[in-house]
């Protein structure tokens, strides 16, 4: 008999928010993930329009932006201004918080090392990544 693995930490709260009415269906789960996908993909598309890397980020807690990023590592002469970055640095300077606990990071490709131990420093709880917004689980980094 096949093992079945146990469930992540975010399927086991998908799960549960399914069971206690927070989302009516997955299917609306799945919509609002491509409505966030959606946003990252302009954000994308905002840094090519500028001159920059073809990447693009949010971050979302309790079902709204409170990050955006678009790559400014050429416009901005920094090479620490990945998407995913300048979205923390907006979120933090959004919420005034430095940990943002139970967010996750909507990005159109997958984080560097360096952007996951940034993210996993402020306690992001989720990576969704690319337009089918696939979970990557939580950012990969070693914790303060």
């Amino acid at each position: 008999m096949a093992r079945v693995p146990p469930l992540t930490r975010r399927q086991g709260l998908a799960a549960t928010a399914c069971l206690f009415g927070l989302f009516d269906r997955p299917q609306e789960a799945q919509a609002q993930n491509e409505v966030f996908a959606a946003a990252a993909a302009r954000q994308r598309d905002a840094a090519v329009a500028a001159g920059d890397q073809p990447y693009g980020a949010v971050i979302v807690l309790d079902g709204r932006i409170i990050g955006i990023g678009p790559s400014r590592v050429i416009t901005d002469r920094n090479p620490d201004a990945h998407a995913e970055r300048v979205a923390l640095w907006d979120a933090q300077r959004q919420t005034g918080r430095e940990d943002l606990s139970g967010a996750v990071i909507f990005a159109t490709s997958l984080p560097c090392p360096i952007c996951q131990r940034a993210l996993a420093r402020a306690r992001i709880s989720g990576m969704r990544v690319g337009p089918e917004s696939r979970d990557q689980g939580a950012p990969r980094g070693a914790l303060p």
